[in-house]
C-alpha cells in the first residue's frame, strides 16, 4: 500500500518579493522599500530615533497578508536631504507624492509611530479619501513637551549624557529645528497636529506602551508620575473618532515595534479583516496616475 502524506500548506515567504526603489518625489529621491502582497496597503511611518528598517520584524509579518510600504524620510537612510526648516505638512505631502509616483494606490492603512503618529493624524486629515484607517504606535502628542518638561528632575554632576540630552531637548531644544537631522519645525508642526480635532467615523488604533521613560537618574516615583501622564496623552486620541480601540502594551518601551513587534502586526491584521468586510472600492483614485503628481 503507497501512503501519501498530506502536503503542507505553502510557507510565504515575506522576503521573497521585497523591493527597494529610489523614488524622484520633485528633484530630490526618498528610498522606498515595498513587499508583501494583497489587497490592502499598509504604510509604515518613522519616529525620530530610528530609520525605516526599524519596521523590518513588523514590515516581515505583514507582508503575509498584506502590501507592505516603509521609507525613510528626506534627510534619513538613503534619502536625499531636503531643505529645511521642515513641517508635518511637508512631509506628508512627501509620502504623498512618493505614493503616487511609485504607482501605489489606495486607500492605505497608515502606521506611525512617535512622531510618525503625528504625521499619521494629519495625512489621514488632509488626505482622508486616501486612508482606510491609521495605527498611532506610542504617538507623539501635541502638548507633551510642554507638559513634561516641568517634571524633569534638575542637573547633577552623576547624570547620564542620555538624560542630560533628554532634558535638554524636552526643555526647549526642541523649538530649535537644527536639533533635529531632518530639519524639523516643531512649533509649526504642532499646530498642524492640533488642528487634527476629529477624523469622523475613520478606524483608529492606539497602541501605547507601559513604559514610555525608565532612565538611571530619575527617581522611580518621577516616571511613574510622567508615565501617568503619557497614558493619558494617548488615552485623549480616543476623541479622533467614533471607531477606536486603545491597547496599553504593559512589557514595552516606548519603541514597541522593536520590544513588542506582534502587537503592532495582530493591529494591522485586525483593520484589513475589518476592510476586507467592507464593500469593495468602485474604482482606484484617478490621481494616483504617476503621470498627475
Amino acid at each position: 500500500m503507497n501512503h501519501v502524506t498530506p502536503a503542507s500548506p505553502p510557507v510565504v515567504d515575506p522576503h521573497a518579493d521585497e523591493t527597494t526603489r529610489m523614488i524622484d518625489v520633485g528633484g530630490r529621491r526618498v528610498a522606498m522599500t515595498v513587499s508583501g502582497r494583497g489587497t490592502a496597503t499598509v504604510v509604515l511611518e518613522t519616529g525620530l530615533g530610528a530609520e525605516s528598517d526599524e519596521w523590518a520584524t513588523v514590515q516581515y509579518g505583514i507582508a503575509r497578508f498584506a502590501r507592505v510600504v516603509r521609507y525613510d524620510r528626506a534627510g534619513r537612510g538613503r534619502s536625499d536631504q531636503a531643505p529645511t526648516p521642515r513641517t508635518a505638512d511637508d512631509m506628508v505631502d512627501d509620502l504623498r507624492t512618493l505614493l503616487c509616483r511609485a504607482g501605489i494606490d489606495g486607500p492605505h492603512i497608515v502606521v506611525g509611530h512617535s512622531f510618525g503618529g503625528l504625521l499619521a493624524r494629519r495625512y489621514a486629515l488632509r488626505r482622508r479619501s486616501e486612508v482606510a484607517a491609521i495605527v498611532l504606535v506610542d504617538a507623539m502628542h501635541e502638548d507633551q513637551f510642554t507638559l513634561f518638561a516641568p517634571h524633569f528632575p534638575p542637573p547633577t554632576p552623576e547624570e547620564s549624557p542620555q538624560l542630560a540630552s533628554l532634558r535638554a531637548f524636552w526643555t526647549g531644544a526642541w523649538r530649535d529645528p537644527r536639533s533635529t537631522i531632518e530639519g524639523i519645525d516643531f512649533v509649526a508642526s504642532l499646530d498642524q497636529g492640533r488642528q487634527v480635532e476629529s477624523l469622523g467615523a475613520l478606524p483608529v488604533r492606539i497602541l501605547s506602551a507601559g513604559t514610555f521613560l525608565a532612565m538611571p537618574g530619575v527617581p522611580p516615583h518621577k516616571c511613574a508620575d510622567l508615565q501617568a501622564l503619557w497614558d493619558s496623552l494617548q488615552a485623549s486620541y480616543a476623541r479622533l473618532s467614533s471607531d477606536v480601540a486603545h491597547v496599553r502594551i504593559a512589557a514595552s518601551g516606548h519603541f514597541v515595534q522593536r520590544d513588542r513587534p506582534e502587537a503592532v502586526i495582530a493591529a494591522v491584521e485586525g483593520l484589513v479583516s475589518h476592510e476586507s468586510g467592507r464593500a469593495g472600492r468602485s474604482s482606484v483614485d484617478p490621481l494616483y496616475d504617476p503621470t498627475n503628481c
